[in-house]
């Protein structure tokens, strides 16, 4: 499992992820693993990946070989650019789209949190996206991130102080989290 969290304050955001892997009930701490990261670089965004290691490779490899147009810079183009990046990756990668056997429709298997100058979006596997206006988390240690977030938000002024307080307290609580943690800082548009 994993814990990704992002928060946006002032003309910054920050996006931070822990960096560990598992498999069933084994953790794979970061020093034993060469591509530990769950941050993908696209464009200008940064996506923090939760799930399967698997998705965080289709997504390398279809940012690294432009097999589609990605645009991350609003909820509307992260949802076409999500549809787009779903039949390549049902096609070339051969994902299976299914979750649940009553879902409404195909998973992308993917469940990411995205920043870039524009703010701060998730997008889940069903390709609905949202946009937070303060800070969000997904993954294993959710939360517990966005307990500890909260509380912190309003008495600090650094983002990334308040994104490494999620990340301690899901590493410290959830079995799914392990540190060492990552974080990336990006500059906000003035609006």
């Amino acid at each position: 499992m994993s814990i990704i969290v992002a928060v946006r304050k002032g003309d910054t955001a920050v996006i931070g992820a822990d960096t560990a892997e598992s498999e069933d009930d084994l953790v794979i701490r970061a020093e034993y693993i060469v591509n530990h990261s769950k941050l993908v670089q696209a464009g200008d965004s940064v996506l923090g990946m939760a799930g399967w290691s698997a998705t965080q490779h289709i997504l390398d490899a279809v940012v690294r070989e432009k097999k589609v147009e990605l645009d991350f810079s609003s909820a509307t183009s992260i949802f076409d650019s999500a549809r787009a990046l779903h039949e390549v990756m049902k096609s070339d990668y051969f994902m299976d789209p299914q979750e649940e056997k009553d879902q409404p429709v195909e998973s992308s298997q993917i469940s990411a949190l995205i920043v870039n100058r524009n703010g701060l979006f998730e997008l889940e596997s069903y390709r609905s996206v949202a946009e937070y206006t303060r800070f969000w988390a997904i993954g294993s240690g959710k939360r517990l991130a966005i307990g500890a977030m909260h509380a912190l938000y309003d008495r600090c002024d650094d983002p990334e102080d308040i994104a490494r307080a999620g990340l301690a307290a899901a590493c410290d609580f959830d079995d799914g989290c392990c540190a060492p943690v990552e974080l990336k800082r990006v500059a906000l548009s003035a609006t």
